[in-house]
C-alpha cells in the first residue's frame, strides 16, 4: 500500500477547508494522544503535529484509513470501539481514494476501493489529529 500522505504539514494543507474547531485537552505526558472536543463530539486521536500539542481551540484535521466499508443503513454515527472507531454518514468523494465522511463529526478517510455515497466505516488505528 502506498503511503497516503507526504507530510503533516502538506496533508493539513490539501484539505485544510475540512478542517474543524476542537478544544484540546492538556496531552498527558508521554502520550502520542490527544483528546479533543469538536462540534460536540469527544475523540482520541494520534498527534500528527509538531510537539508540543497546544491546549484549548485548535483547527484540527481528523483522518483515518479504512479497514472495512459498508452501506449505511440508518443515521450518521460515530463510535468508539477499544482502539478503532466506527463511523458512518455521506462519503464525498475527494479524488485519489479519499473521501470527506460527513458522520456526526468530519473525517477525512482513505479508501483502497470506492464508498458507497452513504457509508459505514471501520478505521484502522489510529485516528489521526493534524493541527495548524
Amino acid at each position: 500500500m502506498a503511503p497516503v500522505e507526504e507530510s503533516p504539514e502538506t496533508f493539513f494543507a490539501r484539505f485544510r477547508e475540512h478542517a474543524v474547531l476542537a478544544h484540546l485537552f492538556p496531552e498527558p505526558w508521554g502520550s502520542p494522544l490527544l483528546e479533543a472536543l469538536a462540534e460536540g463530539v469527544l475523540v482520541y486521536a494520534f498527534d500528527r503535529g509538531a510537539p508540543p500539542a497546544p491546549t484549548g481551540p485548535t483547527r484540527v484535521l481528523l483522518h483515518g484509513v479504512v479497514a472495512e466499508a459498508r452501506p449505511l443503513e440508518g443515521a450518521p454515527f460515530l463510535e468508539r470501539k477499544k482502539d478503532r472507531y466506527r463511523l458512518g454518514g455521506e462519503a464525498v468523494p475527494l479524488g485519489e481514494g479519499f473521501y470527506l465522511l460527513k458522520a456526526p463529526l468530519p473525517v477525512v478517510v482513505h479508501a483502497e476501493a470506492p464508498l458507497p455515497p452513504k457509508a459505514e466505516v471501520l478505521l484502522h488505528p489510529p485516528l489521526m489529529l493534524f493541527r495548524e
